[in-house]
């Protein structure tokens, strides 16, 4: 039926991949406001605390206040270095003294997409990745998004670099269609990974967001 055909179409959340080469890079990138150094927090205890992996954090987020201090506290929590990066050279020189670790997690300035020299500044620390590290990127952007603006932000960080999609703020909306739509359209019209929603910390809200796809009355 329709419901069992949208699930299938929707697919399985993927995670972090954890193989190959360490240490993997993970880059967190999105708009303002929509939970980015949190969502690094909650997913790096689940690596640390829950499978053992050693993390550490880089922070590039110069801009906002009290910023680089709000990571720093989830760092001292758990326990992992921090440093904080203002350039390419500056990230590759910090990840080079933790390169015995599993995780790094990077923590990157929010800004509108329609910042272009934002979207520059982004686009060359991510581009200035020593070549001998293996890294991701994921934009988080917020469940609470109008779908026009989801379109916008998700072509305008495609020309950023290739990611994988990470959704904040669902206990915020009870209304998961655009979630389903920007996942089904960006999918079947670009070349770059499949979103996901990160197993790591959605998992339970994923397998809600499923059933609420549709009404309950038309679900199986």
């Amino acid at each position: 039926n329709v419901y069992q055909k949208m699930i299938l179409k929707l697919g399985q959340p993927d995670t972090i991949c954890v193989s190959g080469k360490k240490p993997r890079i993970i880059f967190f990138v999105g708009p303002t406001g929509v939970g980015k150094t949190t969502t690094i927090a909650k997913i790096a205890s689940k690596y640390k605390l829950e499978m053992g992996m050693k993390i550490a954090f880089l922070t590039a987020d110069t801009y906002r206040i009290a910023a680089t201090e709000q990571l720093r506290v989830y760092a001292n929590i758990l326990d992992a270095p921090m440093s904080i990066i203002y350039s390419a050279e500056e990230m590759n020189a910090a990840i080079e003294r933790v390169s015995e670790y599993d995780l790094i997690f990077v923590d990157t300035a929010g800004f509108s997409h329609k910042n272009d020299e934002q979207c520059n500044d982004m686009k060359k620390m991510l581009a200035g990745l020593d070549a001998a590290y293996e890294r991701e990127v994921y934009l988080v952007v917020s469940a609470t998004t109008k779908y026009k603006d989801l379109l916008e932000i998700a072509d305008r960080y495609k020309e950023i670099a290739d990611y994988k999609l990470i959704f904040t703020k669902l206990d915020e909306t009870e209304a998961y269609g655009n979630i389903y739509n920007i996942i089904i359209c960006k999918h079947m019209n670009s070349n770059y990974s499949a979103p996901i929603i990160d197993k790591a910390y959605y998992n339970q809200t994923y397998k809600r967001f499923k059933k609420s796809i549709l009404r309950p009355e038309n679900a199986p």
